[in-house]
């Protein structure tokens, strides 16, 4: 070959190797504003995702309790409006048997608003049944006495003071007509902070008093962190009758976590009972911290003081008293001093400890 045409060759393999690869060979172009743009998106989506799960607000335990209270007596006020009106109906109609549970149901579906045994009294007078108009007017007295108590000098005053003294002249001609039987009772509540019923009548706050009918009547206690609790009293003629009722209190929980210096061979009493014991969790004696206790699976207890108590062989007893709060965590942190190896007196507080023995 010449070294002209030798010269041209190598030019032509230069300028194809320079060229740009063919079209089956090329990486496809990208579309950064697509992307960017969709990146972009994602970001904001999981910042909204965010925003939002920290815009959320965990109820504890009590604001549940007080929400879930009101909604039920919203719930309950709505309803008895509808048993009243029913009952009214059923009277028009002369049902007089359905009239009057429609008219119990009402009263007791929102015993607290005094309009509301005005009401059940009128139409159960006008069915001439004496008993139901009686524990309505009763109920509208107790409450009428309690609004005039908190109202002061309010442009209703007089109003509620027309209608106490109409109920109270309503019940003084019930008693004349001798067709009902009533006698007076006195209820207490242990704590003082709950409400009390007798067959669904508001009577009082940790106490009452409550002209009723004779005979055996429920009682009832309403209290927040209580169980709802009813006992049956007897009230009779003459001499008030006096009764306490005692609800039993809710055990609310809160967590313990417990650290201590020495684990190996520690045993954790609770009110001198092995923890695990008190927690049902092993029927033996056996009460050594194992996983429980820590941050990542504290005890839960009941809210209430306890006294803790840590116990080694060798080492002197440790204990404290603890409250435990409602839907709060306490952190108990122990060292256990090593008792001395000599038989000596032990040391005091003032004397560092010993090394233990092997």
């Amino acid at each position: 070959m010449s070294p002209f045409r030798l010269v041209l060759h190598l030019s032509l393999v230069s300028l194809t190797l320079t060229a740009a690869p063919p079209a089956w060979a090329q990486a496809p172009e990208v579309d950064r504003s697509e992307v960017d743009a969709k990146k972009k998106a994602t970001e904001e989506k999981e910042k909204a995702k965010a925003a939002a799960a920290a815009s959320v607000v965990q109820e504890s335990e009590s604001a549940r309790e007080s929400r879930e209270a009101q909604e039920k007596k919203e719930h309950n006020a709505k309803e008895a409006v509808k048993r009243f009106s029913e009952a009214s109906d059923a009277a028009r109609k002369g049902q007089t048997a359905r009239a009057l549970a429609l008219l119990e149901a009402a009263a007791q579906l929102d015993p607290f608003r005094h309009e509301f045994p005005l009401n059940v009294a009128t139409v159960a007078e006008a069915l001439k049944q004496p008993e139901t108009e009686f524990k309505a007017l009763s109920a509208a007295t107790i409450l009428l006495k309690r609004v005039l108590g908190q109202v002061g000098d309010s442009p209703k005053k007089p109003e509620y003071e027309a209608q106490l003294k109409k109920a109270e002249n309503r019940l003084t001609e019930l008693r004349s007509e001798g067709k009902i039987a009533t006698g007076t009772i006195r209820l207490f509540a242990e704590p003082k902070t709950c409400e009390i019923f007798l067959d669904g009548v508001f009577v009082g706050v940790g106490e009452g008093t409550i002209e009723s009918l004779t005979g055996t009547r429920k009682a009832e206690t309403r209290c927040a962190g209580f169980y709802d609790y009813e006992q049956f009293v007897n009230v009779r003629v003459g001499d008030p009758t006096s009764a306490t009722i005692k609800p039993s209190a809710v055990p609310y929980f809160g967590k313990l976590i417990v650290r201590v210096d020495q684990t190996d061979g520690v045993i954790t009493f609770l009110d001198d009972v092995p923890i695990e014991q008190r927690l049902a969790e092993k029927p033996t004696q056996d009460g050594k911290i194992s996983g429980k206790g820590t941050k990542a699976e504290p005890y839960q207890l009941a809210a209430r003081k306890w006294i803790i108590r840590f116990a080694k062989e060798g080492y002197d007893r440790w204990h404290r008293r603890i409250d435990i709060h409602r839907d709060e965590t306490v952190m108990v942190d122990a060292r256990l001093e090593a008792l001395a190896d000599t038989d000596d007196a032990p040391p005091t507080s003032a004397t560092p400890p010993a090394t233990p023995k092997k």
